[in-house]
């Protein structure tokens, strides 16, 4: 079992389903057998990452911390997280885990430069939790970059509006202030954008499509650094 890879997912349901398609997409396979083996734990209870960390709610640890020693109890290999908010207890979620868990903050800063090797200045889209925590700033600013967030009422008027009308399933309502968000960014300089929250490239698929290179999707991201992981094996 110790080839299998660990998902906690559940945060939300949706942005799940698409990391999963998206690791499928990454790794070559000419049959099921060559495909990465998964046990997904999807606990949409999980308490709101964001609303933990500005103080308006319950913590998720305890049910994070469930999560990886679930999957450790299974056996699997290693573990990711497709949340990127849920990164602010990375660090003490592997301090409990017997096996690595992937940390996609770090694989969409590496995507950056992988995409564009003479990038300056990167900006961030992401739940209003991941940037108070500031965890893409001091990744991204460790690297070198030059960084660019949304403000106070950019988040306000578009980014979290967005993320909640993904939720919501209303994907095409999401496009719009999305693209409002991102346009923003890019006005103060901001030369590529990571999509930092594994919700925001579903709101976000026809500016994808119209340029890839524009943008950093960290589900991508993430799936990528698996499948060079498992291609190992």
């Amino acid at each position: 079992m110790r080839h299998f890879l660990g998902v906690i997912g559940g945060m939300g349901p949706l942005a799940t389903s698409d990391f999963l398609r998206k690791l499928v997409d990454h790794t070559s396979a000419k049959n099921d057998q060559e495909n990465i083996p998964v046990i997904v734990y999807g606990d949409c209870t999980t308490p709101d990452r964001t609303d933990s960390i500005i103080g308006d709610g319950p913590s998720p640890f305890p049910q994070l911390l469930e999560a990886v020693q679930f999957l450790n109890g299974a056996g699997v290999g290693s573990i990711c997280i497709t949340c990127n908010s849920a990164h602010h207890w990375h660090s003490e979620l592997e301090k409990h885990s017997e096996v690595p868990v992937f940390n996609i903050i770090k694989s969409s800063a590496d995507q950056v430069r992988k995409k564009n090797p003479n990038i300056k200045t990167v900006g961030v889209l992401s739940t209003f939790g991941t940037f108070q925590v500031g965890i893409y700033e001091k990744a991204l600013k460790d690297l070198g970059f030059n960084v660019v967030l949304p403000t106070h009422e950019e988040f306000r008027d578009f980014v979290s509006p967005g993320i909640a009308l993904i939720k919501a399933d209303q994907l095409h309502e999401a496009e719009i202030v999305f693209e409002k968000a991102s346009d923003c960014l890019v006005k103060r300089g901001a030369e590529i954008v990571i999509l930092g929250c594994t919700e925001i490239p579903l709101g976000m698929q026809q500016q994808y499509a119209r340029n890839p290179d524009a943008f950093v999707d960290s589900s991508d991201a993430l799936a990528i650094s698996i499948a060079e992981f498992y291609s190992k094996y």
